[in-house]
């Protein structure tokens, strides 16, 4: 049984006569005919009294003509949503972020932003570990990602620089150094034990201004428990400044870094091929308004 079969079917059981269904259709009456066969006996029943002087619908005829109807409409509304679909109308993206997209208000302004310009595309976010965010981008895991900056990309990844910060310190509330009027110097803290966060380039470059090496540190993964350690006297951190504004938390006190900013960014991450016309059509709002 094919659409076509239904169609014409619906079609002599409004006019109930075959020469006029059959004009309607642009077809001969005897391949009507003969396509009206086949669906009876596909369906093993008669769905029309054939006589001399005119047609009539069997009581099978009439349940199956809400059938078809129901069918056929099912049949236009699934065409309607692919090609709206393909028009990247419709559909569903999946992100995944580190906390630090979250909390600087970045992934939530472009996401609301784009979902009021296309109300038919769901948004799943999720939160991952940084260091596997390109990789999930780049196997098809999640769609795009929210990284912190730099981070090394599959050939097939790029990315689009959405949000410009740069590094501060996080040290517990009975830090000697905390009592300091005076910004507190990288050089002063060689020796601490570093809490290091998922992006480690502002604590390596902070020990470099300092003239040391990271020789007691240990990695705490989230941004969360990188706070939550330093809150408990277990050590230091180099921590992204967003936290500062942020994040006011009992046992920690946050300073600037003296000197030139260390800078640091957050990056849209998307594959550079996509096929998908919802994600390139969020990639594409992204690259206006970054």
């Amino acid at each position: 049984m094919e659409l076509r079969h239904l169609r014409y079917f619906l079609e002599l059981a409004k006019t109930l006569h075959y020469g006029v269904a059959a004009e309607n259709l642009n077809i001969s009456t005897p391949t009507l005919s003969v396509q009206i066969n086949q669906l009876e006996e596909e369906l093993g029943a008669p769905l029309f009294y054939r006589t001399q002087r005119k047609v009539e619908l069997t009581q099978i005829g009439e349940i199956f003509q809400q059938e078809a109807r129901e069918t056929l409409q099912h049949a236009e509304q699934a065409k309607a949503r692919v090609r709206s679909a393909a028009r990247g109308e419709r559909g569903y993206i999946r992100v995944g972020y580190v906390a630090s997209a979250l909390l600087s208000g970045v992934l939530t302004r472009l996401l609301t932003c784009f979902s009021a310009g296309a109300p038919d595309i769901s948004i799943n976010a999720r939160e991952s570990a940084m260091d596997t965010l390109a990789t999930q981008v780049s196997e098809r895991t999640i769609d795009v990602a929210f990284v912190r900056g730099p981070v090394p990309l599959p050939a097939d990844v790029g990315y689009i620089e959405v949000e410009q910060d740069h590094f501060a310190l996080a040290l517990p509330d009975n830090h000697p150094l905390v009592a300091q009027e005076q910004p507190i110097e990288p050089a002063q803290l060689k020796g601490e034990t570093f809490i290091l966060p998922e992006q480690v380039s502002g604590t390596l470059t902070f020990a470099q201004r300092g003239g040391f090496i990271l020789s007691r540190s240990w990695s705490a993964g989230s941004l969360n428990e990188v706070l939550a350690n330093v809150a408990l006297g277990n050590g230091v951190a180099v921590i992204p400044a967003i936290l500062v504004t942020q994040l006011k938390l009992p046992g920690i006190t946050y300073r600037e870094i003296p000197g030139a900013v260390i800078p640091s960014s957050i990056w849209f991450l998307y594959r550079k091929r996509e096929r998908t016309p919802a994600v390139n059509k969020l990639v594409r709002m992204i690259e206006r308004n970054a």
